[in-house]
Formats: structure tokens, sequence, C-alpha cells
């Protein structure tokens, strides 16, 4: 297996991605790890709404700074308009790759009927990526859950019809919505995703350090692996 990962157009020199964090993944944070050798560092999740409408908090979030490694601005929202809007304005303002929020579990996310509720509703979820995907000409990518529940494991289907749409990469957090954080990240249920699709799968949930990846990567025969809580003290 190659040591680089491409996601379209975009070539990272490595298989370990930094996730985006709210409240963390901040302009300082990503120029940190960048400093430190990170080959993928993401924004902290963008409202696209607020993000068109230039809210002085959401228009830092996706601020560019010197010495990026790679600028990607994470949206989230629940109306295509706004999805398409926010895609075209993540570009102009210079991201390499536009990802997808459909993972996050947040009550007040979820709860606004975005995230990975949004796993509840693929029929939505397909009209998202799609305005996403036709509105720029950056690789779009997606994050999500397994699923909402134990019972609704979806992510295999929603990703297929993701790719067929257009993605351009999926990252799968290996525990469904109900889980928010709780138990062990189960690497291995990201196998049937990366069964279903042809394009690069990264693998995220409890990667902590090199012995944790390299099970990440075994168990769920995914592309790349991405940290997120085991990034900081």
């Amino acid at each position: 297996m190659s040591s680089n990962l491409q996601i379209g157009d975009v070539v990272i020199p490595g298989r370990v991605l930094t996730a985006p964090m709210t409240g963390v993944s901040d302009l300082p944070f990503r120029q940190t790890a960048s400093a430190l050798a990170a080959p993928y560092v993401a924004t902290e999740m963008v409202a696209c709404d607020s993000f068109v409408r230039q809210r002085p908090d959401v228009v830092r979030r996706a601020a560019i700074g010197d010495g990026l490694s790679l600028m990607v601005v994470q949206l989230v929202g629940r109306e295509a308009e706004w999805i398409a809007k926010g895609a075209k304005l993540a570009e102009q303002a210079g991201a390499d790759i536009i990802d997808l929020n459909m993972g996050c579990p947040c009550k007040e996310v979820t709860g606004a009927l975005s995230g990975s509720a949004l796993m509840r509703d693929p029929e939505l979820a397909v009209r998202l990526i799609a305005a996403a995907v036709e509105s720029t000409s950056r690789p779009v990518t997606l994050k999500m859950r397994l699923g909402w529940d134990e019972y609704w494991m979806n992510a295999p289907e929603i990703a297929q019809r993701a790719e067929q749409i257009g993605i351009a990469a999926v990252t799968i957090h290996g525990r469904t919505r109900q889980q928010f954080f709780r138990g062990q990240a189960d690497w291995r249920a990201v196998a049937a995703v990366k069964q279903a699709v042809k394009i690069p799968v990264i693998v995220n949930g409890d990667i902590t350090d090199l012995e944790s990846a390299r099970m990440a990567l075994e168990q769920s025969g995914a592309d790349g692996g991405m940290i997120g809580r085991g990034a900081y003290g």
C-alpha cells in the first residue's frame, strides 16, 4: 500500500489525518499540527448558513493562515441552498478539500436535524451531498458514523450513494450516534463501508498511538486513519 493517500486531485503525503474538532481544531491548533508534520488538518465544524451570512465567529473558524499543510473546511447544515453556498464560499476561501459533517452526535447539532441526524434521512443526506458536489470544483468528502443506532447501521448504503454522486472519500467513526463516545470504536464494522465503495475510506475513533492506528487499519481495511480526541491532552 502506498504511503500517500489521494483524495480527488489532492495527494496527501501520509495516511494519518487530523480530525475536525469543534473548540479544538482552530487555526493555531492546525498551524501547530502542521508544523509537527501532520499532512492533513481540518477546520472546526462550520455552519453553512452562518458562514454565508459572514457571522464573524463562524468565518474565523474557516480562517486560512500561513504554514498549513492543507486547507480542509468542514461544513454542516441541513438545507441544500446553504450547503451549496457554503461550499462555493469555502472554495473561494482557498479550501483544498471540502468535508461534509454527517457524524456529529451533539444534541445541539442533531436537535437541529444536522450532523448524524442526517443518517436517519438518507434522501435528504443525498440531496445535501449533491448540492455540495455540484457547487464546487474541489473534492468533497463525507464524515459520518456507522449509523444512528445499532438497528440503523446504514453507513455502507449512504457511502455507496455518495460515491455515485461524486464524493471523493468517506471517513467513518466506528460508533453509532447513540453511543456518543461510549464503549470502544468498532473498527471491524468499518470494513463493510470499505467493501461497498471504491473511493478512499478513512477509519476514525479511538486511534491514539501507532499500535491503535495499525490495528484500526488492519481491522477495517481502510486506506487511512483519522485521529480526533487522541490528538490533544
